[in-house]
């Protein structure tokens, strides 16, 4: 369940003197407050939605939204808020600026990994162990055990998984019983092939 909605936090307070409260009707000075309003998910704020202005008045303390007064007294609150440079905070946007953040290490990573892979491909090492597409829907390990000038000896992993995330489980010594022999023509072919679709050195 995803827990979405709207908040809102006072981002500035001013003044606004000289005007006749519409409720007490004495020439008095009213205190405004403006009120960011953001969309949030999880409570983190994501992006702003608007801002609501709020006055109360200095002598009966009765309060008011702008769009309740006057159009005088609405004309002053405006002035002030534009002399006070009221500006939207740039937290508001934190979830986007996490998304945007995580989103661009994860093509770094991305590339590094492909970047990685691309030099471990040519040049095989003992330990390296390739991940591979075994059965339908289902993804397994090989291990290498020894490299000569043409040939790759790896171990076979006898277990598969369903879940890619899980190929750490069964990458054990145990696992690994028959070995096989592959010219590197055929392992770079598997690999341009996404037969091996990452590698791992340890």
């Amino acid at each position: 369940m995803i827990f979405y909605g709207t908040r809102a936090k006072n981002i500035h307070n001013g003044q606004i003197k000289n005007v006749k409260c519409p409720n007490c009707d004495n020439e008095t000075s009213m205190t405004y407050s403006v009120y960011g309003k953001y969309a949030h998910v999880y409570w983190i704020p994501f992006f702003p939605i608007s801002k609501i202005g709020v006055t109360e008045c200095n002598t009966c303390k009765r309060t008011f939204e702008v769009k309740e007064l006057p159009e005088a007294i609405q004309n002053k609150y405006e002035n002030e808020k534009e002399k006070a440079v009221v500006k939207t905070p740039v937290w508001f946007f934190s979830g986007i600026f996490i998304i945007a953040a995580l989103t661009l290490m994860g093509m770094y990573f991305s590339y590094q990994n492909d970047t990685d892979n691309a030099e471990f491909i040519v040049n095989p090492t003992k330990g390296d162990v390739y991940h591979v597409n075994g059965d339908a829907g289902y993804y397994s390990t090989l291990k290498i055990e020894k490299v000569t000038k043409d040939s790759i000896y790896v171990f076979v992993n006898q277990l598969q998984t369903n879940r890619k995330s899980d190929l750490d489980n069964i990458d054990k010594d145990e696992n690994y019983i028959d070995i096989y022999n592959f010219s590197k023509q055929d392992i770079k072919k598997m690999f341009d092939e996404k037969e091996i679709f990452d590698i791992e050195r340890k």
